[in-house]
């Protein structure tokens, strides 16, 4: 039979955080993150992995061609990504900008590893002579323009419409003197 304080050791609950730090790193900042999270009982500190110079790092947009590096943790102390984040940024002196924690149970985690799956090599269309799709050249242009103007042909063929003067009521002019008309002068007359 087990002890109790052997039941307690198995059941105890680890925490697992994904690092993220940007830029050129210092000298020896690995084990200064890993003797800093000995506050939270370290079990596991993996060793840095560098992604390549990005444009736009996805986790930092607001950087510019820089490399990341990511750590992974897993500590027996809870604390959440926002205070672990705070406290590695403060006692290595990162700037909040250039780290980043999260879970690995974190959606933007999972949304990186589908993107990393799915990725196949990226060819550009533009210098392909069939660049995919329907041609739209009958769309624009000349084309377009005489395609309306025949549109326009038949419906006004399909309208059917008089000039309507044949239709108008013809009103009996008897009370208009035509010869009298317009004969005195507005002003003066």
């Amino acid at each position: 039979m087990k002890t109790f304080a052997e039941i307690l050791n198995e059941s105890k609950a680890t925490y697992s955080f994904n690092i993220g730090i940007a830029g050129e790193l210092p000298e020896g900042i690995e084990d200064r993150l890993e003797s800093v999270m000995q506050k939270f009982t370290v079990r596991n500190f993996t060793k840095g992995k560098k992604t390549p110079i990005q444009k736009r790092p996805l986790d930092f947009p607001q950087l510019e061609n820089t490399e990341v590096t990511f750590f992974e943790a897993e500590v027996e102390y809870p604390t959440t990504p926002q205070v672990l984040q705070t406290y590695l940024g403060n006692c290595c002196d990162i700037p909040q900008s250039h780290i980043n924690v999260r879970t690995p149970e974190d959606p933007r985690e999972a949304y990186q590893e589908e993107g990393e799956e799915n990725s196949s090599e990226y060819v550009a269309l533009l210098g392909t002579e069939d660049m995919g799709g329907e041609s739209a050249q009958n769309e624009v242009a000349d084309n377009r323009t005489m395609d309306l103007l025949k549109e326009l042909e038949t419906a006004r063929k399909e309208r059917d419409v008089s000039d309507g003067v044949a239709e108008a009521p013809q009103g009996d002019s008897k009370d208009i003197k035509g010869h009298m008309q317009n004969t005195k002068a507005v002003v003066g007359g």
